[in-house]
């Protein structure tokens, strides 16, 4: 009785992680709308889903630290619950960066931009999809998933760079627009820390399975 109880509450977890990675998805998703639409309005939205964000860790903190006062879990369940909150760090911290990528877009919405950005689009699906996925992954005990997230952040990093080539030839090219290329810089250098978050994420996914972070045992 008291195990299904317990189960019954690393579910609800479960659950809860899931409703604080779909407002995740949703800011990652409006910040990148409000780029390239340069729509000042949906800037303002993502900044104010601060308090959002803040409301939804509290209260996955409060239930994960009810369950490991309650509950005593054992070592591999600990590990379950131990995840969780360092997930929730993480995951806060992505929408972080989201809000700065729109702090940065209202510098940009009274200029035409100077270059294509087919790849600050990209770069935000691929963090949207990686958010999503080692959420999943977790939920699910998938470490399949969780490896499969830990990959895809070689994608982003590989469309940073591309960014930068075309950053620099931006400036060399029209040097007035200079400021224009460094503050698209800054947001696909967002964009790289949400995926590296969202690594990170999959590497405490990956722990709470087998106890091995990073190749380091730990319980």
């Amino acid at each position: 009785m008291l195990r299904n109880k317990f189960q019954k509450e690393l579910e609800t977890l479960g659950q809860e992680l899931i409703g604080m990675v779909a407002l995740i998805e949703r800011i990652i998703g409006e910040s990148s709308l409000a780029l390239t639409t340069q729509d000042k309005v949906l800037c303002e939205k993502v900044i104010a889903y601060k308090d959002d964000v803040n409301i939804l860790k509290a209260e996955i903190e409060s239930k994960a630290l009810k369950i490991i006062l309650m509950q005593q879990p054992v070592a591999s369940d600990l590990r379950k619950i131990s995840t969780a909150l360092k997930m929730i760090i993480d995951l806060e911290r992505i929408a972080g960066q989201a809000r700065d990528i729109c702090e940065i877009v209202l510098n940009l919405c009274e200029e035409n931009y100077q270059i294509s950005l087919e790849i600050l689009p990209q770069m935000a699906e691929l963090t949207r999809q990686m958010v999503y996925d080692c959420v999943n992954s977790f939920v699910k005990q998938d470490l399949d998933l969780a490896t499969k997230t830990i990959e895809t952040d070689d994608l982003i990093d590989s469309l940073f760079d591309k960014l930068k080539k075309k950053m620099i030839k931006l400036i060399k090219e029209k040097p007035s627009f200079a400021d224009q290329a460094i503050y698209l810089l800054m947001v696909g250098k967002h964009l790289e820390k949400i995926g590296d978050h969202a690594e990170n994420i999959a590497e405490w996914v990956i722990y709470s399975k087998t106890g091995k972070h990073k190749n380091i045992k730990i319980i």
